[in-house]
């Protein structure tokens, strides 16, 4: 039995980032309310190679912007993938649109050129493209189909800062992109999130409804709203703490990597295994390692995790099936989609998310992996 517990997530916070929250603390008042911000959004944009980006609260801000900024609304159909994290989809319904719930790829575990043209119906407006665990799909495929469309990508990476598809960094293939500084992402703030674009008519368009809809460079009045907007906002220590992050992501990277490679060691000869491999033209970041068993072993994903608390480890399951869910029942039109969406449905219920924090060890990845082997009776 390990003597402490393992949990399934944790930040890398050093010295870079105490000095640089309590610098913001100090100094970021007045005059110099946003300099943080504004210095983040110079690095970050200059690092995923994108004219504008603008930080929000959250990233379920980032995408309900998104929305607003392409003209989204009531009449709509947005295809969404059905294995994603529920704050992908749930900015469809908040504008009145219509979530499509396209089935993902066996091996990228993204949504696929094929399985979005299934849904492209006269409705389809756009289509959000998720990066799910790190990974990235396969982009000129995806591309070529919506813009024959003409149909407009959402490109969530919230999962996938610093992915790679044939050496383009993941941010820059939707008409707008998005990001997670979540305390459990690459880059962390405790909360927060992102947009960004080349587009700067989009770019315009979040700014304001992101800050209740004011504008005083065009109004020449303070606090005097032009449309209804939301209080998005970040905050200058929030954006102190994430700097200091962005300022070590290569380090961070590496650690995720070196972290999916000692996982991928310590379970290597286990039959009825996979994890969450790269797939070809791509460059994953592995934000969390995930492994998918075999169903021969008769227990899906609650069982296991079960079976992890007596080793004093705490796994998570894979996301499930949004489809599955009653908020969205109402959009499936009594159709039973779990035998459409086969992969979605398959990899969510044999698939559990292995401990990601930047503090784990050698030792701690081993003790892991054997607990693992024991839960599976193999040695």
């Amino acid at each position: 039995m390990t003597i402490h517990k393992i949990t399934s997530a944790g930040p890398s916070i050093t010295q870079a980032e105490i000095d640089l929250v309590t610098q913001a603390i100090t100094d970021g008042w007045q005059d110099r309310m946003n300099w943080y911000i504004d210095q983040f959004v110079k690095e970050f944009s200059d690092y995923i190679g994108i004219k504008y980006c603008l930080p929000t609260a959250h990233c379920t801000d980032a995408i309900h912007l998104a929305m607003l900024a392409l003209d989204i609304g009531p009449g709509d159909e947005v295809i969404v993938p059905d294995l994603t994290w529920v704050a992908s989809v749930s900015p469809v319904c908040y504008v009145g649109a219509t979530p499509v719930f396209a089935d993902v790829d066996k091996d990228s575990w993204c949504i696929t050129a094929e399985s979005i043209n299934k849904y492209i119906t006269p409705k389809t407006k756009a289509v959000v493209v998720v990066y799910l665990l790190g990974n990235m799909p396969e982009w000129d495929e995806i591309i070529e189909l919506c813009k024959s469309k003409n149909i407009k990508i959402i490109e969530d990476a919230a999962e996938g800062i610093g992915a790679t598809y044939k050496g383009k960094k993941a941010g820059n293939f939707g008409d707008i992109s998005l990001f997670s500084f979540n305390a459990t992402k690459l880059i962390m703030s405790g909360q927060g999130g992102a947009v960004c674009t080349d587009d700067s008519e989009l770019y315009d368009k979040v700014k304001l409804i992101s800050h209740h809809g004011i504008d005083k460079s065009s109004s020449g009045k303070y606090y005097w709203s032009t449309v209804i907007g939301y209080n998005y906002c970040w905050t200058n220590i929030q954006a102190a703490l994430a700097l200091a992050q962005l300022r070590r992501i290569d380090e961070l990277i590496f650690y995720k990597t070196w972290l999916f490679k000692e996982y991928e060691k310590g379970l290597v000869g286990v039959k009825g295994i996979r994890l969450n491999s790269a797939t070809e033209n791509v460059n994953p970041v592995y934000w969390i390692s995930t492994v998918i068993i075999d169903e021969k072993y008769g227990m899906n994903k609650e069982d296991i995790i079960e079976k992890f608390i007596k080793y004093n480890i705490d796994i998570r399951p894979l996301f499930y099936p949004i489809s599955s869910m009653p908020p969205f029942e109402k959009y499936l039109d009594g159709i039973n989609i779990k035998y459409k969406n086969l992969e979605s449905y398959s990899l969510s219920n044999y698939g559990v998310c292995l401990p990601n924090g930047n503090n784990l060890s050698a030792s701690d990845v081993k003790y892991i992996c054997d607990a693992f082997k024991e839960i599976l009776g193999v040695k």
